[in-house]
């Protein structure tokens, strides 16, 4: 409702509330570049279903894999990004969240990349940030992202003891079909390197979250594409229990984001359509059954047209959003207090 006043047209309380969330809320956009070294591509303070969570997007350098089905790396900077203009983007946050920090539970670190890539992100910054979450006491947990190939069990070490608190390294794995992950998604990550990450990550006492895709081929039907993300599941559930990693998976249905490669082949396929998001609840829920942590991630990061996702098929409602995706991850949150369904990141 508006008011007028004086012959001026303002705001009534509902809309302006409305008009905040959308502005600084879980629906705030993340698709765009920052628009100073000194601030980050974005942020955000959310309840990581249960968790206090301050999410933070540095902007640095870019990642140099250039995935296929890729589009963050796009709006991050060539140039290289020093420690001072990455710690001022964390000041920066943290002044613009200073009323939460008391009630503050973990910090989750991205960067478009790998935050243990130093060629991309500067090694000290990362230890200061990391560090100064010791002055945080409700803080429990630091969430890093990363490809695996960049970790190392001293480094992590050497983190843990700055900060005194759990670490969880976020990274993407994505599928286990070696095809799909040299071939139609270029991760050039072999399985043989995410099993010896693994393996450090164990070492570390460290804790994993991993993304998997959901359809990850623009070719797949809807039938294929359950089966390979269960694959997928198992692989990940498999290998951590055989270290035993304390893991979560976040089971992401694949979104088209434009102007990557993998863009460019859906829209050569005929066959190309989006995954049902009632596949990926019914899936998730058989997971979780069988004990696996697994919650559901529904951005697509501001890269992609509702026609390139979930949104675009037959069996989308916003009752969907609003019922069962949130009653999914809110029966994950009591049981494991895994991650959030609204704005997250991927490596």
């Amino acid at each position: 409702m508006l008011n007028v006043q004086n012959g001026t047209v303002t705001m009534g309380p509902t809309d302006s509330i409305r008009e905040l969330y959308r502005q600084f809320g879980p629906p705030k956009p993340m698709g765009t570049s920052a628009p100073v070294k000194t601030q980050p591509h974005f942020f955000l303070h959310r309840n990581f279903l249960g968790e206090q969570d301050l999410a933070i997007l540095f902007n640095t350098k870019r990642c140099a894999y250039q995935c296929k089905f890729c589009a963050l790396p796009f709006k991050s900077s060539h140039e290289w990004v020093d420690a001072e203009h990455v710690l001022a983007q964390f000041l920066y946050v943290i002044h613009e969240v200073k009323h939460s920090i008391g009630v503050l539970e973990r910090l989750t670190v991205a960067n478009e990349g790998s935050v243990f890539d130093e060629t991309t992100f500067p090694r000290e910054a990362l230890t200061q940030i990391v560090e100064s979450t010791r002055v945080l006491p409700r803080i429990r947990k630091v969430v890093l992202e990363t490809r695996l190939e960049f970790i190392r069990k001293e480094r992590l070490a050497e983190l843990g003891t700055a900060c005194g608190k759990k670490l969880d390294i976020l990274t993407g794995f994505e599928t286990q079909d070696p095809h799909l992950r040299d071939v139609v998604l270029g991760k050039r990550e072999p399985l043989s390197a995410f099993l010896k990450g693994l393996d450090i990550v164990a070492s570390a006492g460290a804790e994993l979250t991993t993304y998997v895709l959901f359809k990850p081929a623009p070719t797949m039907t809807d039938e294929d594409a359950i089966a390979e993300a269960e694959l997928s599941i198992d692989y990940v559930a498999r290998e951590c229990g055989q270290r035993e990693i304390p893991f979560s998976i976040r089971l992401n249905p694949m979104y088209n984001a434009q102007g990557t490669p993998w863009h460019a082949e859906a829209l050569r396929s005929p066959s190309y359509r989006p995954p049902r998001l009632t596949d990926v609840i019914q899936l998730a829920e058989k997971k979780k059954r069988e004990g696996i942590r697994v919650y559901l991630g529904l951005t697509s990061e501001g890269l992609a047209k509702d026609m390139g996702t979930y949104r675009a098929r037959e069996d989308f409602s916003s009752d969907l959003i609003k019922i069962a995706i949130t009653r999914f991850n809110s029966q994950t949150q009591l049981k494991a207090r895994a991650a959030d369904y609204g704005a997250s990141f991927g490596a």
